[in-house]
């Protein structure tokens, strides 16, 4: 069987084209760009049967799954009108942009029969996935306490060459709040396995950078349902060094701590594994013991070799029938504090309980 998959977005969807060609099981047959430069600079680097500038015209394509790489503000819309059709649907994030495209996009995968997975990526960057492993085996005993940063300075992002403003600026930084925050929650919710029960957000003040006016950086808090704290910092205008991956988690035997810089090794302290209360220990050293692969054997092409084991994995569970890693569900509860982190930072701070998705 061979899954047909059609592409939204053609600059994202360079690097899922990338990765679906490593998987004999698919072909990406057409792909769809309003902007007709994009489609044709995709066309001379990569085959595709169709190159469409209209969704529906994408739809019309025969395939089996689309990937939606479109901006943000898309991202339920087309997943919804994919769904519709009972086209298989990869997002990328954030999941939706509103409490209300949240709920139209629950429905959707609910009357659906084609299988919908939020392609948050950072959850399956290697590392993460050994923490993942660790967590389950119960190295750090109860954790409790988790954090997750996200430091881009993307300025260069927010004009075109004509200067107008792109979507990233408009749905990115010119809104308060944790406006892309699912890379830093993702992972970190993942290891906690529960949901968020309440977020409050808080900011730096007016901006420091000319042309922008919300919080350089913002913060969030969310507090699980079982009483555990999670820190998210978001800062996509701030001049320094990208760092796109830190995090970090406490338990009752056992810290993680993510790299602060290339210089630096990710690493933990584990009760049972360290000789004494100040030794650190390489993350490294437990690859062999808690991957379900050999690091070396990922391509390292994007996103750490995470954009590889996405994809590999959604396709495996349309291949095989089985529940996809990052449900509807799933991609709602990281997407949601978010979206209710801008309420919560323009009323200074205040704590915004979660809805209940079950009631929805």
């Amino acid at each position: 069987m061979t899954l047909k998959v059609g592409i939204a977005g053609g600059e994202r969807g360079k690097h899922f084209y990338e990765a679906f060609a490593q998987n004999s099981n698919v072909e990406v047959i057409s792909v769809m760009d309003p902007n007709k430069d994009v489609l044709n600079e995709f066309q001379k680097i990569y085959h595709v049967d169709y190159a469409v500038r209209d969704f529906n015209e994408l739809l019309k394509t025969d395939i089996d799954i689309v990937v939606v790489a479109s901006p943000m503000q898309f991202h339920v819309e087309q997943a919804v009108q994919a769904l519709e059709k009972d086209i298989h649907v990869l997002s990328e994030v954030t999941a939706a942009v509103s409490i209300e495209e949240c709920k139209k996009l629950l429905r959707a995968v609910k009357r659906s029969n084609g299988k919908y997975m939020m392609g948050e990526n950072y959850c399956y960057i290697p590392e993460n996935i050994c923490i993942n492993n660790m967590v389950k085996a119960g190295l750090f005993g109860e954790i409790y306490y988790g954090e997750g940063e996200y430091l881009h300075d993307v300025r260069n992002l927010h004009y075109d060459q004509n200067n107008n403003e792109t979507w990233r600026k408009k749905m990115q930084v010119d809104k308060f709040g944790v406006t892309y925050g699912t890379h830093s929650l993702g992972p970190v919710l993942q290891w906690f396995d529960e949901d968020i029960e309440s977020v409050l957000c808080l900011g730096s003040g007016e901006s420091r950078y000319q042309g922008y006016v919300n919080d350089d950086t913002s913060t969030m808090l969310c507090k699980t349902q079982n009483g555990s704290l999670i820190r998210v910092r978001l800062d996509l205008l701030s001049s320094r060094p990208h760092h796109m991956r830190y995090y970090t988690i406490q338990g009752t035997k056992g810290v993680y701590e993510a790299y602060r810089s290339d210089k630096d090794i990710h690493r933990v302290w584990l009760e049972d594994y360290s000789n004494d209360s100040e030794e650190w220990l390489s993350l490294a050293e437990f690859y062999d013991e808690f991957l379900p692969f050999d690091i070396n054997d990922i391509p390292d092409d994007h996103h750490w070799g995470a954009d590889f084991l996405m994809v590999q994995d959604f396709i495996n569970s349309i291949l095989e029938d089985k529940p996809v890693s990052i449900d509807v569900y799933r991609a709602l509860n990281i997407t949601l504090p978010g979206i209710l982190s801008e309420e919560s930072i323009l009323n200074n701070g205040k704590l915004i309980s979660m809805p209940d998705l079950n009631k929805w």
